[in-house]
């Protein structure tokens, strides 16, 4: 099973410049984990939840921190044909929950691929027969 199969072909976007608080609502509103930074024309980067936390507990205010300044820079990424188990290994081995899917060009981020999109597809299989 690939990604192609589990993937949600949607992603929230922030401008970099936009402050944290505003990016932790966006993210609120639309119940997402993540969302997409965009800085310029450079290619797209990632803010988490994890990030947001951590700045918070750093003391640092959401109204003053920008995204560019608490987004992970190159985060780990898959395409469409990744195995759901490639997939799992990336995020275990990043700590992470989310991860961007790209383009085949990798000119864009065209969804999102969670941990609970796998383990959503773990219990269906478990479940199923054969």
């Amino acid at each position: 099973m690939n990604v192609r199969s589990i993937f949600r072909p949607w992603v929230v976007r922030v401008d970099g410049a936009e402050r944290l608080a505003d990016a932790a609502e966006r993210m609120h509103n639309e119940q997402v984990g993540s969302v997409v930074v965009t800085v310029g024309n450079t290619a797209p980067t990632v803010v988490l939840s994890a990030p947001l936390d951590g700045a918070i507990a750093e003391g640092v205010d959401p109204r003053g921190a920008t995204a560019a300044e608490y987004m992970t820079a190159a985060p780990a990424a898959v395409h469409l044909e990744a195995d759901i188990h490639e997939v799992a290994a990336t995020m275990f081995e990043y700590e992470c929950r989310h991860l961007p899917v790209l383009s085949e060009d990798d000119s864009q981020v065209i969804g999102m691929v969670s941990i609970r999109d796998l383990l959503g597809t773990a219990i269906r299989l478990a479940g199923s027969p054969g």
